[in-house]
This record gives C-alpha cells, structure tokens and sequence, in this order.
C-alpha cells in the first residue's frame, strides 16, 4: 500500500549563507487543496526576483521531501500570506469534516 504524500509550506528568509528556513505549515495529505492554497499566495516567481523572503510548497513521499514550488515575496506580501495561510489551516484542521 502506497504511503500518502505530506504537503508543507516551508518559510525562509535570506542570510548571509543563503536561505534559512524559520517556521512551516503542515497542509495535510490532499494536493490539490495544497496546490490550491499555494495558488493562491502573493508573490513572484524567485528566478525574476531580488526579496529576501521564500515559501516553499514542499512534499514529503515518506522520508523524501521534494521542493514542488516556490515563491518569492516582500515582507508586506509575505503579512497578506500568512494571514492567508493561517485561515486555510485553521479551515482544514476545524472547519472541513473528512
């Protein structure tokens, strides 16, 4: 039997040394919810952007995490994200009945 996949977002934030990560949500084990949840983020591709702050989209396929997105945001979109993300957590853990 094939093990469900763990969806996280992964904080992080420039130094020095390179991105650091400093905090993380767990989204639970449906993708497309995942998905949709990081869709939704404020930001832009990290390849055309000089911000100090990322939010990975990570999947972890037992012991394997796997980056499947990123996103790069300022520090004001990065406060309309985590307001964001809470509720989206908040909504998956009270609200929404498996």
């Amino acid at each position: 039997m094939e093990a469900e996949n763990k969806h996280y977002l992964m904080l992080s934030i420039k130094t020095l040394r390179g991105y650091k990560y400093f905090g993380e949500y767990y989204l639970g084990n449906d993708s497309k919810r995942a998905n949709d949840i990081f869709n939704g983020l404020k930001g832009r591709d990290p390849v055309y952007a000089d911000t100090v702050l990322h939010i990975d989209l990570l999947v972890m396929a037992g012991d394997q995490p796997e980056t499947a997105k990123t996103i790069a945001c300022t520090l004001n979109e990065f406060a309309i994200n985590s307001k964001y993300i809470s509720k989206e957590v908040f909504r998956i853990n009270n609200l929404e009945l498996s």
